[in-house]
């Protein structure tokens, strides 16, 4: 089997379904090792389910990459796979940290993320290579403008926009404080589309997922689409981003059967990419071979159209003794306390749940059914 591949998954949360498809996609390849959560709150689901969990600090905190780097020495970790948006962006100006530590982390360029992170730039992006999208426009011509609009945070969050539908509306909720942007609203049904794009940005599958049912901001059930349009504006902008890496999810809205509009990109997994892989576009086992210098066997064409999720809920129980202490808690007087001896033990170790003793085929928190 040669040497175990270890794979740090960063801010994981609730994607339990990513940790067992790395973890599937491991035993498919005969491969030793295994798959550890990097998490920010000892609550997270994927801290108590992963293989071993480590608590580390936010990502905006200066000490964050470093609890990372110290993780992958010590546990020799050969991946790294951020999994928020502010883990992606603080993993992207570190890529030359985490190859001097042995590991490969799966992040595209920093400017990349800038332009998916950023609304405004994400905008002007995909207007320059000829792709629709709603207008940003600015408050005065928001006021000349038709209603209804939309109005949503300027630095990309798992918050859905505002619907404004009119000019009093628009008139008691604008902040001109540039967090925010005003755009046309988009009609249409919504879409999620994972482009995998490799370790060399070439983006080679995309598989849409069309949205049936919302929770909250996330998409709870949903089909895939083999839309051709849909796919091929999909793969036009990945390669026209260049440098992303592995896999990206677009937000789009289809409308009248073949108008396509991009609302958004996300440089990283998304919540969603569950039925993806289930469909048949494994992307875990992917990107394994890829950094294991093989080919990887995809097909643009090799998943199933139709295949519809249906997400539910799936409890964790553990002791509260068991969960571990806060961060904060490791340091004394704002100094960080001998970090490189305490990672991997009391501060931040495994921690098993009281009940996980759950039959293979249901471990994931969806159900999958042919359509």
């Amino acid at each position: 089997m040669g040497e175990p591949l270890n794979i740090l998954l960063t801010g994981a949360g609730w994607r339990i379904s990513l940790v067992e498809a790395f973890r599937r996609a491991l035993a498919d390849l005969s491969l030793k090792g295994r798959v550890l959560v990097a998490e920010q709150s000892p609550l997270a689901p994927a801290f108590h389910l992963a293989d071993e969990g480590f608590l580390v600090p936010l990502a905006a905190d200066a000490h964050h990459v470093e609890a990372l780097l110290a993780i992958c020495r010590r546990h020799k970790v050969g991946l790294v796979i951020p999994l928020a948006d502010e883990d992606v962006e603080a993993a992207s100006w570190a890529r030359e940290q985490f190859t001097e530590a042995g590991a490969r982390v799966l992040v595209s360029s920093p400017q990349v993320v800038e332009i998916c992170r950023d609304r405004q730039r994400t905008f002007d992006f995909l207007k320059a290579v000829g792709l629709r999208t709603p207008e940003v426009l600015t408050y005065a011509e928001a006021l000349a403008g038709r209603f209804p609009l939309a109005v949503n945070r300027r630095v990309a969050s798992s918050a859905r926009a505002q619907v404004v539908p009119d000019r009093e509306t628009l008139e008691e909720c604008w902040a001109d404080d540039r967090e925010n942007v005003i755009l046309t609203r988009v009609d249409g049904d919504e879409f999620s589309v994972d482009v995998y794009a490799g370790l060399d940005g070439v983006p080679r599958v995309a598989v849409p997922r069309e949205a049936l049912e919302l929770r909250g901001n996330a998409i709870c059930k949903a089909k895939t689409v083999r839309h051709p349009e849909i796919i091929h504006q999909s793969m036009v902008l990945a390669g026209a981003l260049r440098e992303c890496v592995g896999v990206i999810s677009i937000r789009c809205f289809l409308s009248g059967g073949q108008d396509v509009t991009i609302a958004g990109v996300s440089p990283h997994f998304d919540g969603g990419a569950a039925l993806s892989i289930r469909a048949g576009a494994d992307f875990p086992r992917w990107i394994i071979q890829e950094h294991l210098g093989r080919k990887p066997d995809c097909d643009p064409d090799g998943w199933q159209d139709g295949l519809v999720m249906l997400q539910y809920d799936r409890e964790v129980f553990c002791r509260a003794v068991d969960i571990p202490m806060a961060w904060s808690a490791m340091f004394e007087d704002g100094a960080l306390r001998d970090f490189h001896e305490d990672v991997g033990t009391e501060a931040a170790g495994p921690r098993k749940p009281i009940e996980n003793q759950i039959e293979e085929d249901h471990r994931d928190s969806a159900t999958v059914c042919g359509g």
